[in-house]
């Protein structure tokens, strides 16, 4: 396996395994991460938890499914369905949404650049409307 999916399979697994620390060491101390369909941009070792945990309160066994890692030079493009049920509130910036104890099924893609072994950047794409719909707000 090329050492660059081997990096970014490793964060994956990070989440699957609720392994904070694991998930912060990841990335460079100035990482960024886009959250594209809400325009949040986290930044460093606290954007990285900030991120991290805007996900699992609301999704606490939420796990990143059917995971493909495609690798170029200094690049990794992840595809994954991310799965789990609704059992805390969701952050938005109108407010928490309170659980909705339904399940989520929504497929994402992530583009990482790493230096190093360690991700630099990282861009999420989502469906909104799937996430809301799943979750039985539309």
């Amino acid at each position: 396996m090329h050492p660059t999916e081997t990096a970014i399979r490793a964060l994956y697994t990070a989440w699957n395994t609720r392994d904070l620390t694991g998930w912060i060491g990841a990335f460079t101390p100035d990482a960024t991460w886009t959250n594209t369909p809400t325009g949040e941009v986290f930044t460093g070792p606290d954007g990285m938890r900030e991120n991290y945990t805007n996900w699992n309160i609301p999704f606490p066994e939420g796990q990143c499914e059917d995971i493909t890692v495609l690798v170029g030079d200094g690049f990794a493009v992840g595809q994954f369905m991310a799965r789990g049920i609704n059992t805390g509130p969701l952050a938005t910036d109108t407010g928490q949404i309170p659980a909705t104890g339904r399940t989520l099924s929504v497929p994402f893609c992530d583009i990482h650049t790493l230096e190093g072994g360690l991700i630099t950047a990282t861009v999420r794409y989502w469906d909104q409307s799937t996430v809301a719909h799943d979750l039985g707000l539309l």
